[in-house]
């Protein structure tokens, strides 16, 4: 009988990563979990191939192939994400993670901000199953892309592409418990929007509360009808020698963040900052239900963006019977002082990346 896309499985060691590149993960219940909810087909082997169609073998259609090197690609996609699969993603993204218990409560923030340029991106171990056939289990796993997105009404949504080493060998390890969490509701969200002087990032956030200003920032909660951040590792690919066909190493090259949002057009105020080319800054902060009775913090996410100018014209546009929208289109810079993105996640999860 053909098997069934529903009875496939992911797990990912988003608890501990690798002690060193490829060397792979116990998988079991305290480093590793089941992600669900996810709409991705399976891994992509994305193997370099060569035959000897090109050389002269007397056959007029070649006669050998071989799999010279080793490729996996991972895809990753959460519709409506949860707090585990936004920490767990931008930890390995961005490769850097402190996580601070509520006092005594079951309860844990996670700061994740860029780990430094001359830093190594911690890897992991992926295995997956497919309408519940053979098992495969990837090591040395990184991010190489991140995107999370959200649209007015809906969920936060978030899509990685993870890069692995290439080796993926059989497993019948079995598959830790899912993460139980609810979904990232944009209708919990609140967005803050600051420019020029007035920006000051505080060095403890607040949920709920804005953190990116000395005066009173714009709240354009009620306007914004979409956003999209994008973060890219560039990572390289290294076969080098003596690599057996997988990669000796993935390293990240220079790093892009990206960033744009849609909102409802009210004035000229944007298109004055960039024709003055004045600096932005950005908080989204979902607050949703308390973690733990006995402490203080609240499932959700806080993603902020110290720095960044428009680099197009924010020009209304919509039709006769539309609403009037602007396009914001960011170009994401260091202000010298606070990382280039910062972003707290908070659930019941003691740590990621241990």
């Amino acid at each position: 009988m053909p098997k069934q896309g529903w009875n496939s499985q992911i797990m990912a060691s988003f608890f501990k990563k690798e002690a060193s590149y490829n060397a792979g993960v116990v998988m079991d219940s305290t480093s590793a979990c089941t992600l669900t909810g996810f709409t991705n087909g399976p891994a992509e082997w994305d193997d370099k191939v060569v035959n000897d169609r090109e050389e002269i073998s007397g056959r007029e259609f070649g006669y050998d192939q071989k799999i010279v090197e080793q490729r996996v690609k991972i895809p990753l996609s959460f519709p409506k994400a949860k707090p585990n699969d936004l920490i767990g993603l931008f930890a390995l993204a961005l490769g850097s993670i402190t996580s601070t218990q509520d006092g005594t409560a079951v309860a844990y923030k996670h700061s994740i901000v860029p780990m430094a340029a001359s830093g190594d991106l911690p890897s992991i171990q992926v295995e997956e199953r497919w309408g519940d056939t053979q098992q495969y289990a990837y090591t040395g796993v990184k991010c190489n892309t991140l995107k999370v997105s959200a649209e007015e009404g809906g969920f936060v949504a978030v899509e990685a592409e993870l890069l692995g080493s290439g080796s993926r060998s059989s497993s019948a390890t079995a598959f830790p418990p899912s993460v139980s969490e609810s979904w990232l509701l944009v209708n919990k969200m609140n967005v803050w929007l600051e420019s020029g002087a007035n920006i000051s990032i505080d060095a403890a956030l607040t949920q709920g509360a804005e953190n990116i200003s000395s005066g009173s920032p714009r709240d354009i909660s009620a306007r914004l009808k979409s956003f999209e951040l994008n973060w890219n590792n560039n990572l390289n690919e290294r076969p080098g020698f003596a690599g057996q066909g997988v990669l000796h190493a993935l390293d990240h090259k220079r790093r892009i963040c990206e960033l744009k949002f849609t909102m409802l057009f009210e004035d000229t105020t944007d298109l004055d900052n960039y024709i003055n080319q004045q600096p932005y800054a950005v908080e989204f902060d979902l607050k949703g239900s308390i973690i733990d009775g006995a402490g203080t913090l609240y499932y959700g996410v806080q993603i902020i963006v110290p720095r960044f100018k428009l680099k197009k014209a924010p020009m209304p546009q919509g039709g006769a019977d539309e609403f009037l929208t602007v396009d914001f289109e960011c170009e994401v810079f260091e202000d010298g002082t606070n990382p280039v993105l910062i972003v707290e996640g908070y659930n019941a999860i003691s740590g990621y990346l241990q």
